[in-house]
């Protein structure tokens, strides 16, 4: 998370190297995931214990009821993953999870709360990877965390992080952009104090209602403030917009490079959009907003490589066109990464939530951490996939569908040309 101060470089790198590889290597040099589970539950504990999916080779958990008992299970042992509940018997639970990320800078937390947690849930800002709201079962819990890893071990590849850290535009800690980011975590975000950090950027207000303006929203052009254009898109909306607007002008590309950073921005709005059109297909109303939101900053990791890589980059987008291939699989045979976990990385080091992170890192491979039924990374892939079959982009090349996945989910396979 970006913080306050005059030491906001120096903070940046230190998240930077907080998100170095996770090793996951035992002794004899086999993989091995190892798991603390703490909680004052002792029947959950009981249970996690005895689920099968955290008893299959690789995996290693232990449980502690309280702090106490917690620490000298990592003293004997190190944890790649703390999974933190709301009550422990011995100590307040913000308390240990700032102890467990000084044990364990480079591990994985995990917070599971109850709905009268809310001083719990706010204090744990900046010292989890992901909230988990009760009741959880253990096997929810299981895939919760087997996304969270596996998203982990994609963006903390070494070349991705060289990547980010070596845009240092998007280290400034401009107070509007740290503002912002702050108050994506923030459930107390009042609309009133969103407006007001925004309208300090007079380049995210004009493009947000020029948006909100166009006849795709239905306001037949009366949107006139920042305060109406959030009550018509909903404020994280708004907020992801404005963050893409505040990147692209820190990054500061040469004018060439700046039109091909407008095309991908067009394109993650016309995402966007479809995101809203998924509601043909989805009744989840609240996850179709929340993916008409993600969708927009699913691409900012193309303009931190416009960015890294200049023209090289650019030529690169031009080569997936002529060859027809999409773009990020040769990303991964040129920088041996791509932009979708450079731009999970970047989200990562900014704090956003878990959701967009992980999102946004496998929209080209949702199958890696698709549930079985639509999520917010499978909808994203669909909503990208439809964007680009309607609107294209003719600077690269877009992805293609997966099938696979359309098909278990009870999608159409040509769900992308059937939208009113």
């Amino acid at each position: 998370m970006i913080t306050q101060g005059s030491d906001s470089n120096a903070d940046n790198y230190r998240v930077i190297a907080e998100l170095s590889e996770i090793k996951l290597m035992s002794a004899a040099g086999k993989k091995i995931v190892s798991i603390l589970v703490v909680d004052s539950d002792l029947q959950f504990l009981d249970a996690v214990r005895s689920e099968a999916s955290f008893n299959l080779p690789g995996w290693v958990v232990r449980v502690a009821s309280g702090s106490e008992e917690a620490e000298r299970a990592v003293k004997e042992a190190r944890a790649d993953v703390f999974v933190v509940g709301s009550k422990l018997s011995d100590c307040d639970s913000i308390a240990f999870l700032r102890k467990a990320k000084e044990l364990s800078p480079n591990s994985l937390r995990f917070l599971i709360y109850s709905e009268a947690d809310k001083d719990v849930y706010s204090g744990s800002m900046g010292l989890v990877h992901r909230r988990i709201e009760k009741p959880i079962t253990p096997s929810d819990l299981n895939l919760a965390v087997r996304q969270v890893l596996v998203t982990h071990l994609r963006i903390r590849k070494p070349e991705v992080a060289a990547i980010v850290r070596d845009t240092k535009e998007l280290h400034v800690n401009t107070q509007p952009m740290q503002e912002l980011l702050k108050t994506a975590d923030d459930p107390e975000c009042e609309l009133e104090t969103l407006a007001k950090i925004i309208m300090r950027h007079p380049t995210a207000v004009a493009t947000i209602l020029q948006i909100a303006n166009t006849a795709f929203y239905g306001s037949a052009g009366g949107v006139e403030t920042i305060e109406e254009a959030l009550q018509l898109l909903g404020m994280d909306f708004v907020r992801n917009l404005a963050i893409t607007e505040l990147a692209k002008k820190q990054l500061r590309l040469s004018p060439g490079l700046h039109e091909l950073a407008n095309s991908i921005l067009q394109h993650s709005i016309e995402a966007s959009q479809y995101g809203l059109r998924m509601r043909q297909y989805i009744k989840n109303i609240r996850l179709v907003q929340q993916i008409s939101s993600i969708a927009l900053l699913h691409d900012l990791g193309k303009l931190v490589l416009l960015a890294s890589k200049g023209n090289d980059y650019a030529d690169l987008m031009g080569q997936s066109v002529d060859s027809n291939t999409p773009c990020w699989k040769l990303e991964r045979a040129n920088y041996n990464c791509d932009h979708a976990a450079v731009g999970g990385f970047l989200f990562a080091m900014w704090g956003l939530p878990e959701v967009i992170v992980r999102a946004v890192t496998w929209h080209h491979q949702p199958e890696k951490v698709a549930e079985k039924v639509f999520c917010p990374t499978s909808l994203l892939h669909f909503s990208n996939y439809a964007a680009h079959t309607n609107q294209g982009v003719s600077c690269y090349c877009g992805d293609r569908l997966n099938e696979d996945l359309a098909e278990r989910l009870g999608l159409p396979q040509d769900f992308a040309y059937d939208f009113d």
